[in-house]
């Protein structure tokens, strides 16, 4: 290899974090126009590329710190702007009945809350980013092994907008209620600046006598997705917010044991 010649696989990784980016920065341009189909969708094709990137700087041994640096400013875009200023601009949007926000008063007042809702959600992901970063040469204790430490931003971005996937499913102005939005915007933020522990699939090991079961299970919820997508993505959103008791159990187990 020549000096002007340069090795294209290091830039590889780097391109689909690009793409997972320049997805989750598609999805608040979606939703300045009020298409909250697609701002969904963005955000969910940001969240394949971000799991795509590791993966793909891995299988070619091109892992980096720049890398490393790079997929958590996308994820804090993607993950963490992106959904909080979808839910206020879908929640505030002129075409929700809702009677706090009929006076003027009201409205204005609701607008700040909002606003000062969609701070809350980026900085707890922020944060969560710049704790996942600090601790990446940290050897953390064996229980921890099964668990992520708080929610994952890509899981945290789905518990910020799934009210808009259950109106998505049902059509029920319910899930556009201020109150019920708001419940969602804070516990996704907490749940990710916490310590929470929650599920983490990368070590799990399934018994042999389970596989069967669970390829079913994943064959259904694929084809679901392809039939009744907003559905699916409301069933997945209720098994994932009660897998995490599951895990706090679990993780007090393992952790008393230890």
């Amino acid at each position: 290899m020549t000096e002007k010649e340069i090795n294209l696989r290091p830039l590889l990784p780097n391109s689909v974090t690009m793409a997972a980016l320049a997805f989750g920065v598609s999805s608040i341009n979606m939703s300045f126009w009020g298409n909250w189909h697609l701002a969904v969708i963005f955000i969910a094709l940001a969240a394949v590329f971000d799991f795509l990137d590791g993966k793909v700087a891995r299988m070619l041994n091109v892992s980096s710190k720049f890398g490393a640096e790079l997929d958590s400013l996308s994820d804090f875009v993607s993950f963490g702007v992106a959904p909080a200023f979808l839910m206020y601009l879908w929640t505030m949007d002129a075409s929700t009945r809702i009677s706090v926000l009929q006076n003027q008063a009201g409205r204005a007042d609701a607008i700040g809350i909002y606003w000062a809702l969609v701070l809350f959600v980026s900085m707890c992901c922020a944060a969560r980013l710049a704790r996942f970063n600090s601790l990446l040469d940290t050897e953390q204790p064996p229980y921890w092994k099964y668990f992520f430490m708080g929610v994952p931003a890509p899981a945290g971005a789905y518990l910020t907008i799934l009210p808009l996937i259950f109106w998505l499913a049902t059509g029920c102005e319910f899930f556009r209620c201020p109150i019920f939005v708001s419940i969602f915007l804070i516990l996704s933020g907490v749940m990710m600046a916490s310590k929470i522990p929650t599920l983490c699939l990368k070590h799990l090991h399934i018994p042999t006598a389970y596989a069967s079961v669970l390829l079913i299970v994943a064959m259904l919820t694929l084809a679901g997705l392809i039939a009744l997508p907003w559905l699916t993505l409301s069933l997945v959103g209720v098994f994932y917010l009660l897998s995490i008791p599951v895990c706090i159990f679990y993780f007090l187990k393992f952790k008393k044991n230890a």
